[in-house]
């Protein structure tokens, strides 16, 4: 997934608050004013933080540098990107899409 769709920002980007959660071994980020929630495997450390509400460490170190983005999600519509109960829900239906949705062998 190389070329994002217009609305979403790649979480490398800085120039917007956004609201970053890390469930499921990977990184859900969505930026102020995105349609779009951003997916990267791993811990990622994208940039600075400026205010950290919660933070648990991880046995593993997180990722730096910008890192790819492999998936996203349709934002919703309401758009309150900073409430960190609708970011832990988005990730968790995420996953169960990633359940449900069958792999093609390797």
């Amino acid at each position: 997934m190389s070329t994002l769709p217009p609305g979403l920002t790649h979480p490398y980007d800085t120039t917007r608050a956004r609201r970053e959660v890390f469930r499921h071994g990977h990184t859900f980020t969505w930026t102020l004013g995105d349609s779009y929630v951003a997916v990267q495997r791993g811990r990622v450390a994208n940039a600075s933080r400026a205010t950290v509400l919660a933070d648990q460490h991880p046995e593993h170190p997180p990722l730096t540098g910008r890192q790819p983005v492999v998936d996203w999600l349709v934002a919703p519509a309401r758009g309150e990107w900073h409430r960190h109960r609708i970011m832990t829900l988005l990730a968790d239906q995420w996953l169960r899409i990633q359940r449900a949705t069958p792999r093609e062998p390797a």
